[in-house]
């Protein structure tokens, strides 16, 4: 299978890359098929090059994108399909977000569960009252007769 990909070219710290069509087991810097542009993201703006014929021809091969080059040619209008969105973790404020949210949830079950206990006792209570009153009453009734 055919991969669209970029191959690392460029000193240590300065990165620039080539857009080629690979062999899907090929290294990242290995053997390629033919070089279909290039990219630097170093520069002040974005230079990047590609032959959108061959691109389109390569696509009409079989070959798939990788995932960066997918979003680098959807951004020039290239290809129409957005790129799958990346599983990230979530960012700190999210997790806080979410810590706080799972927190207060925590405090109004407390409340709410302090707040039913209260109203059964409540509750119980009356019933006792009833109870007593109604085995008074019973029983002030049987002495009268």
């Amino acid at each position: 299978m055919l991969k669209i990909r970029l191959r690392r070219t460029g000193q240590k710290h300065q990165p620039s890359y080539r857009i080629v069509v690979a062999d899907k087991d090929s290294p990242r810097d290995g053997r390629f098929v033919e070089i279909l542009g290039h990219y630097n993201p170093r520069t002040e703006p974005v230079t990047f090059e590609v032959k959108e014929d061959r691109v389109k021809h390569w696509f009409s091969q079989g070959a798939q994108p990788t995932e960066t080059v997918h979003r680098l040619l959807h951004s020039r209008g290239i290809i129409d399909v957005a790129p799958p969105q990346r599983d990230t973790k979530p960012s700190k404020v999210e997790r806080e977000a979410a810590a706080k949210a799972a927190a207060d949830a925590k405090a109004a079950a407390e409340a709410k569960a302090a707040e039913d206990a209260a109203a059964a006792t409540a509750a119980e209570e009356a019933a006792a009252a009833t109870e007593t009153e109604s085995a008074e009453g019973e029983a002030e009734a049987s002495t009268d007769e």
